[in-house]
């Protein structure tokens, strides 16, 4: 077939063509058989269901979670104190003898001392990969020797 014939032929479809058959009684038993067999809209509790659920589950999952940290405080904490508060007073105990021992400043700068070298392990235990961490370590240490021979010349 040749472009020529192929436009002739694309032209005369351009006309106006009626069905062979009538298409409407078709139709409109579709429409009739859809609105009969139609299926009942879904209720608004039922499109909620699964939010519901999921938040249901979040809940449950928060809440033994908070139950367990509650439960891990409770056995962390001994007669009463939480390690935290026995590991201050052991420090004001520490800082007690070291005054009496010798310079009440000295004595107080030591505990300062220790107790950021505690933190700083802590972080470090937390982040193990904190390079900057080891400097400061590092840092505390050199304050206590430097504080250790303070202490032998003072005393």
């Amino acid at each position: 077939m040749s472009e020529f014939e192929l436009q002739r032929d694309l032209r005369g479809l351009l006309g106006e063509r009626m069905p062979t058959r009538d298409l409407w009684p078709a139709i409109a038993t579709r429409i009739e058989g859809a609105a009969l067999e139609a299926p009942a809209p879904l209720r608004r509790h039922r499109r909620w269901f699964p939010f519901g659920v999921a938040a249901a589950m979040t809940l449950a999952v928060g809440a033994g979670l908070a139950s367990r940290a509650l439960e891990q405080r409770s056995r962390e904490t001994v007669g009463g104190e939480s390690p935290t508060m026995r590991s201050v007073q052991a420090q004001i105990e520490r800082a007690r003898e070291l005054a009496r021992s010798g310079d009440p400043q000295l004595a107080g700068a030591e505990v300062v001392i220790d107790t950021a070298s505690s933190e700083l392990e802590q972080a470090l235990a937390q982040q193990p990969d904190a390079v900057f961490l080891v400097g400061l370590i590092n840092r505390t240490e050199a304050q206590r020797r430097k504080l250790a021979r303070l202490g032998m010349h003072a005393g």
